[in-house]
């Protein structure tokens, strides 16, 4: 295994930048995800990495040893994509054993050890009935599950695994990323893993890089990621529903510190969070705004005022999860969410009834508005 290392690597497509001045680290033996909407280039990176995309600049190394300028096939990565790449015209055996025969890892297993290396994959991820059938007769998630066998049959410096679970179903899903886990685990692999779903990098990583653009927005562990977001769009990228994003005027009046969450509505903010408040606030139409991001398990509802600090809103919207309701508010720009559980079972709040809401300020943050929030 190796540990793999970016420096100030940028990729350029003609006037169009894909990749900008960008610098990670994976650790060996480290499971690495980069998380990103379609086209932040987290493909990119992996292709680069590989060696399928040349770099415009910057250096790319496997420990100590730059692998920048080397061709693909003097790397020795192990790479699975979203699409299956399947030879159609072998069985999945011969698929999944093809990297084991390359001439140029000059492995020179004998037939023996090449089927116990593919039927231990195989039986891994749960598709050994499939190894005399022909890729025309596999499923999707069929398929994926033999592109993923064929990336981790061998035991190379460095998997690179782009979404490769992407096309399974919420069961399959589940079950391969605790296979993948334990995998991670068991050898002690370096894995750089791509997607655009949070929960799957948050279930399997050592650290998570939060890609915008081409730059790293965050990188950190999943659970410092989740739990202090540094900019709103990382707290808006992972969460479901996402962090509330919330515009509103910051006030001052004797001697305290408000924020007008919506018409009249104010929530007086503790003194260790106003210089947080303070430096992400803009002038706008002659008032004081900033951004307050809160998480929907954050906030807690009830009937009666739970404090003076508490504002009361009515009820836009109730989804009623299996253990657990989100409740919806409107207000001026955007919407709040807040998730809530009873003892009771499913909430029994009304649409339009008047509910007290109070925040928990140590999970409170502010930032500079840099989402959209008609988008988030």
């Amino acid at each position: 295994m190796a540990g793999v290392r970016l420096e100030n690597v940028t990729k350029r497509y003609g006037q169009k930048t894909a990749v900008k001045n960008l610098s990670l680290t994976c650790k060996e033996g480290e499971f690495f995800s980069i998380v990103g909407p379609t086209g932040a280039g987290k493909t990119t990176i992996l292709s680069m990495i590989a060696g399928i995309e040349e770099l415009t600049s910057g250096k790319i190394f496997f420990n100590d040893y730059e692998v920048s300028r080397l061709p693909p096939q003097e790397r020795n990565v192990s790479m699975a994509f979203e699409s299956y790449n399947l030879y159609p015209h072998f069985k999945v055996y011969d698929n999944i054993a093809f990297p084991l025969r390359a001439p140029r890892w000059n492995l020179k297993l004998s037939k023996q050890d090449e089927r116990r290396r593919v039927e231990q994959i195989a039986g891994f991820l749960g598709i050994e009935e499939l190894l005399d059938r022909l890729p025309q007769h596999l499923s999707g998630g069929q398929k994926q599950r033999v592109s993923l066998a064929r990336a981790l049959v061998r035991q190379p410096e460095v998997y690179l695994l782009d979404e490769p679970i992407a096309h399974l179903d919420a069961r399959l899903k589940f079950s391969t990323q605790t296979l993948l886990k334990e995998f991670a685990s068991k050898y002690r692999s370096t894995i750089i893993y791509v997607t655009h779903d949070y929960r799957e990098a948050l279930g399997l990583s050592d650290r998570i890089a939060i890609l915008r653009k081409g730059e790293i927005e965050q990188e950190s562990t999943p659970e410092e990621l989740y739990n202090h977001p540094v900019t709103d769009y990382v707290g808006s990228l992972l969460g479901e529903p996402p962090m509330n994003l919330i515009d509103g005027v910051m006030i001052s009046k004797e001697n305290q510190t408000y924020f007008e969450v919506h018409d009249g509505a104010l929530i007086r903010i503790e003194d260790n969070l106003v210089d947080a408040m303070k430096n992400t606030a803009r002038q706008e139409n002659g008032r004081v705004v900033t951004r307050l991001g809160i998480r929907v398990e954050d906030i807690r509802l009830n009937r009666q005022k739970l404090s003076d600090n508490s504002i009361q809103l009515p009820v836009y919207a109730i989804v009623q999860e299996a253990e657990s309701s989100i409740v919806t508010f409107e207000l001026k720009e955007s919407f709040l969410h807040v998730r809530t559980r009873s003892d009771k079972g499913l909430c029994d709040y009304r649409l339009s009834e008047m509910l007290w809401l109070e925040f928990d300020q140590s999970r409170m943050f502010f930032y500079q508005n840099t989402v959209d929030l008609s988008k988030v």
